[in-house]
């Protein structure tokens, strides 16, 4: 299965304390993909055999200037397989560079 976390901050995702507390043999079933923000740019941060696990997905927000570049957003599809695939960095979810401006 895929358990997603979302959190706010980059570079704090709990992801060792999450694994820990499942018990051995789930341990090796258990995809976690973890979500953050907080930075305006929208990337994978991590990659594991292909598939995005760390995503920073901030590009929505604004706050920092008149244009905000890479701004998106993330979709996460769940299968029935308990399978999962991230896309943070298409045109699908990205707005094209200096296109969001306020």
């Amino acid at each position: 299965s895929t358990v997603l976390i979302i959190q706010h901050y980059p570079g704090l995702c709990p992801r060792a304390l999450f694994e820990n507390a499942l018990t051995p043999e789930r341990r090796a079933k258990v995809r976690l993909i973890c979500a953050y923000g907080h930075v305006h740019s929208q990337r994978c941060d991590v990659k594991i055999n292909g598939q995005c696990m760390d995503v920073l997905s901030g590009g929505g927000g604004g706050c920092c200037g008149p244009m905000v570049n890479l701004a998106g957003f993330t979709a996460v599809h769940l299968d029935d397989m308990g399978g999962a695939h991230v896309d943070v960095e298409s045109p699908e979810v990205r707005m094209a560079k200096d296109t969001c401006k306020w």
